[in-house]
């Protein structure tokens, strides 16, 4: 039953595939977070170091800039945290997913009646084209979720350019007109 195989396959790499995405999307927003608590306290250690504020003396400024970068620290653990944490539940659900994939799979191969295998067949060659597309869209998915991550952990040197599609206007329809036949009945 390759057909079979094929599918429970291609069932297996999209849930892969999205799998990767949904983790590479919580890296993207923890390196986006960490990007924003960095800069965040290089300014407010800027904005301290460069201003003679009254009543404020350097060891008040060392202070205050010592306890934003301890409450950065705590937000920044909590972040790494929480999202792996988030990447763990992911991972189980996917696995789960997988091996439940797997266990019909193999049940299904295993069935020797020429009726069940016919119809097992029929379905497959049925569903095998949605199952490719599903493939190639999960494909691009997790390919838009790394370009997603590179773009907010600002480590690319020169960002593409995004990629716009425009959306059709919808045809207005023309409004039906009733005789007076169609009234009468």
């Amino acid at each position: 039953m390759t057909t079979q195989a094929s599918f429970s396959s291609a069932a297996i790499h999209v849930i892969g595939q999205y799998n990767d995405a949904g983790k590479t999307l919580v890296g993207a927003y923890r390196a986006g977070v960490h990007r924003l608590l960095g800069g965040a306290a290089s300014r407010y250690s800027e904005f301290l170091g460069s201003r003679q504020l009254p009543l404020v003396s350097e060891q008040v400024k060392a202070n205050l800039i010592g306890a934003q970068e301890k409450i950065n620290g705590f937000l920044a653990s909590r972040l790494d945290i929480d999202t792996g944490r988030i990447v763990s539940v992911m991972d189980r659900v996917a696995a789960g997913t997988t091996s439940g994939i797997e266990t019909v799979a193999g049940r299904v191969a295993r069935v020797e009646s020429p009726v069940v295998s016919s119809v097992v067949k029929t379905l497959n060659a049925l569903n095998q084209p949605i199952a490719n597309v599903s493939v190639q869209i999960a494909d691009k998915v997790a390919a838009g979720a790394r370009q997603i991550e590179v773009r907010v952990s600002g480590t690319e040197e020169e960002a593409k350019p995004v990629r716009s599609v425009k959306a059709k206007a919808a045809a207005a329809k023309k409004p039906v007109r009733r005789t007076a036949a169609r009234k009468a009945a």
